[in-house]
């Protein structure tokens, strides 16, 4: 049976100490930060000290995922270019894309209260109830009451992974696929896993770091998950 692994891995820093740091979303194409794309090279480094070596380089179209898939890649010899997948891009956050993160969790904050009915107008309220919204989104996939527009994409998602993962399946060679995305995609790949797996307590992958799944013949297992 041949030897069949997904690496998904999260695109490396996009900003440096003391900026001020903003909801990245689809909208917000911005590129790696220094250490961004020593990040990449780290993923390389450590994916081939790890015996995992990529036979096909995948990437969101945006600059952040392609610079790390490429900087990644340069562990492995020639320069790469990765393969475009369009599903791997970010979710589009709206109105909330390319805001201040600090602006988007009061937000967020504000319409929770409202959904729970709770009066009052204490910005930290806001802050504390944003703040866990965020934290149900990076453990159980559950949008906050503010982002409920993006449900029909995230419905989209689990779908999107399984088919890849469907594709990488039927090898009939080794295969180790690379895909690197961004966080609020990354963790839909652990659909592909079966339903009694199982799943990370936090589904969030840090920057630059990855999870890899492997193909036993019969259902896919999660071997790692945030490695960084």
């Amino acid at each position: 049976m041949p030897e069949i692994k997904l690496i998904v891995a999260r695109h490396g820093n996009t900003f440096n100490k003391g900026d001020v740091i903003l909801r990245v979303g689809a909208q917000t194409d911005i590129p790696l930060t220094d250490e961004g794309k020593a990040q990449g090279v780290r993923l390389g480094e450590n994916l081939l000290a790890s015996g995992l070596k990529p036979t096909r380089f995948l990437s969101a179209p945006l600059k952040r995922t392609i610079q790390t898939c490429e900087e990644a890649a340069k562990a492995f010899g020639d320069s790469i270019h990765p393969e475009i997948l369009p599903f791997l891009t970010e979710l589009d956050y709206g109105e909330y894309d390319g805001r201040p993160e600090i602006e988007v969790v009061q937000k967020l904050g504000a319409l929770e209260a409202k959904a729970q009915g709770k009066r009052t107008e204490n910005s930290q309220d806001f802050i504390s109830l944003g703040n866990e919204a965020l934290k149900r989104w990076d453990r159980e996939k559950i949008l906050p009451v503010a982002w409920s527009f993006l449900q029909p994409r995230v419905n989209e998602l689990e779908k999107h992974w399984m088919s890849l993962a469907q594709q990488l399946q039927n090898s009939t060679t080794n295969e180790t696929w690379l895909a690197v995305t961004s966080n609020g995609i990354a963790r839909f790949a652990l659909a592909i896993l079966p339903s009694k797996a199982i799943i990370p307590e936090s589904l969030k992958l840090s920057t630059g770091a990855y999870g890899v799944f492997a193909w036993n013949g019969s259902v896919w297992n999660l071997e790692n998950w945030n490695i960084r």
